[in-house]
């Protein structure tokens, strides 16, 4: 009888460490070093997912369609990405949907080599963008329209991140990319000249969002509250904790010109939504007139982060850091 009732304490022990020590693994992809990853580098590195019960992994994939892919085959449960893969994949009838969106603005500039003075000098040369399909060919297409250029007026090429696009500019093996601080700042500080900076322009773009299933969502709401929990907090730690920011921004993004991560953050900070509600102007824009008969809502879904607002949470976060 005794030995029995040690079992039994032994087992209720296991079941209360196991339950009350549990932090469920949420894997979290983001695209590469551009200003708008550091809220999520800043939120994992802050322990916040940790504070909210997630163990979350954070995995650099090149590409948000790679980051899609990812998702769909359950490999990842969210992905820090711009706004326009996502939206395609739900055209094409995916289960994706945008959770959270902290900035809806276009943050690229379109910088040229210095042999180039005018948007005539562009006509038949070749322009770098990250990927085909992806944001910075968006941002180029839309530059074209401003500078008053044809889409056929420069050959678009794929040329990976920042580092290898802006040595292409440089080289002259094209002569123009488009670049979101701190690669911006990098560009100019090697002499390479801005022609436009679309930020300026104010045009509305999801630039930066947090992409899900609509299935896990709907099956794991409450480990995708938590997960907005923590992010939400996170982009107040960004937002009011600068030295701890760019020493996450040295981390993850390997620079060492303090100076340029410093002037990266203003940049985004001044149009980073501190509570990341998803802007329907924005969507409209990215979606353009891709979405003959569908809604809006079909692309996006605050109704969690609303949840927080409205339970006191974010205002909450916001007078207690």
């Amino acid at each position: 009888m005794l030995f029995r009732c040690k079992i039994i304490i032994v087992f209720l022990g296991l079941l209360i460490t196991s339950s009350s020590g549990y932090a469920q693994t949420v894997r979290i992809s983001y695209g590469g070093t551009s200003g708008y990853n550091v809220p999520l580098w800043v939120t994992h590195e802050a322990g916040l997912f940790k504070k909210y019960g997630l163990t979350a992994e954070l995995i650099l994939i090149s590409g948000d369609a790679a980051s899609i892919q990812a998702l769909l085959a359950n490999d990842l449960q969210f992905a820090n990405a711009a706004a326009t893969t996502p939206i395609q994949s739900t055209l094409q009838g995916a289960d994706t949907v945008l959770i959270a969106s902290s900035y809806n603005l276009m943050p690229y500039s379109f910088v040229v080599h210095p042999d180039i003075h005018s948007a005539a000098d562009l006509k038949g040369k070749r322009m770098a963008v990250s990927r085909l399909g992806g944001i910075t060919e968006f941002a180029a297409r839309l530059t074209f329209e401003r500078l008053g250029l044809g889409q056929k007026d420069m050959t678009l090429v794929q040329a990976g991140p920042d580092g290898q696009r802006i040595a292409a500019v440089q080289s002259g093996a094209v002569a123009a990319t488009v670049l979101a601080p701190p690669g911006l700042f990098a560009a100019t500080s090697l002499g390479l000249k801005v022609m436009a900076d679309l930020g300026d322009l104010g045009v509305k773009y999801p630039s930066a969002v947090m992409v899900a299933r609509r299935s896990y969502v709907a099956q794991n709401r409450a480990t995708v509250k938590k997960f907005l929990m923590a992010f939400i907090e996170g982009l107040h730690v960004y937002a009011e904790k600068k030295d701890f920011t760019l020493g996450v921004m040295q981390k993850y993004a390997r620079l060492s010109d303090r100076e340029a991560m410093a002037k990266s953050h203003d940049y985004f900070l001044k149009n980073t939504a501190l509570v990341p509600l998803t802007d329907a102007v924005a969507i409209r824009n990215a979606v353009a007139d891709k979405a003959a008969g569908r809604k809006l809502e079909d692309f996006f879904d605050n109704s969690i982060v609303q949840e927080l607002i409205d339970e006191g949470f974010v205002e909450k976060v916001s007078k207690g850091r």
